[in-house]
């Protein structure tokens, strides 16, 4: 894989470049995958939380059935359970909170490798966990992350995050509306280019 000091540089951009865009209800996602610049051999694939508590939950449950869906798209064939797939999808999703400035732009910065399901966030659908009304001057900042290994041995061929920044209120102020078009966003011409980290539109 990359080393830690690209990841580090590229996900500082993506972190950049989602503080400088526009927060209405933004339509477009910063998108960082790292990949070892080979094909990556399509198979059976099985998706886990990052953290194996949220395994049993509605709400990863239907984010689960959304990753699923989109690798799927990309040529990897669904496994019905873990030990019958040669390929682990790890997926986490979060989102957090920042006041809006007026002219745009923030010293933003966002932490990778910790879900937060259940958590002030939706469970996707129409079904909504009661966290309090997102405020208008607030803007929602919500992330995806998605890491593919051989359950073999472990080994990660595969990994992205995408995010991207809305307005308190707006429908991509929903984590349940709008992981599934974050998804789409990553998985996009899969595997996509290496260290970089992309604009996209959702």
């Amino acid at each position: 894989m990359k080393t830690t000091a690209l990841r580090t540089a590229a996900l500082a951009a993506t972190a950049l470049l989602a503080a400088c865009s526009t927060t209405g209800g933004s339509n477009r996602a910063d998108v960082t995958r790292f990949h070892l610049g080979q094909p990556v051999a399509r198979s059976t694939v099985f998706v886990t939380p990052v953290n194996a508590a949220d395994a049993s939950s509605l709400e990863f449950r239907t984010y689960a059935g959304t990753v699923t869906s989109a690798l799927g798209r990309t040529g990897f064939t669904p496994a019905a359970v873990l030990g019958e797939a040669e390929i682990v999808a790890v997926f986490g999703a979060t989102q957090t909170t920042r006041e809006a400035l007026s002219g745009g732009g923030s010293g933003l910065s966002v932490g990778i490798g910790a879900g937060t399901f259940g958590r002030n966030v939706g469970l996707g659908g129409s079904v909504n966990i009661p966290v309090g009304e997102r405020k208008p001057n607030e803007v929602v900042v919500s992330l995806i992350e998605l890491q593919l290994k051989r359950r073999s041995d472990n080994s990660v061929i595969w990994e992205g995050r995408a995010m991207t920044e809305a307005r308190g209120g707006s429908a991509n102020a929903s984590l349940g509306t709008v992981v599934p078009a974050l998804t789409d966003a990553l998985l996009r011409d899969f595997p996509g280019p290496s260290g970089q980290t992309v604009r996209v539109k959702l």
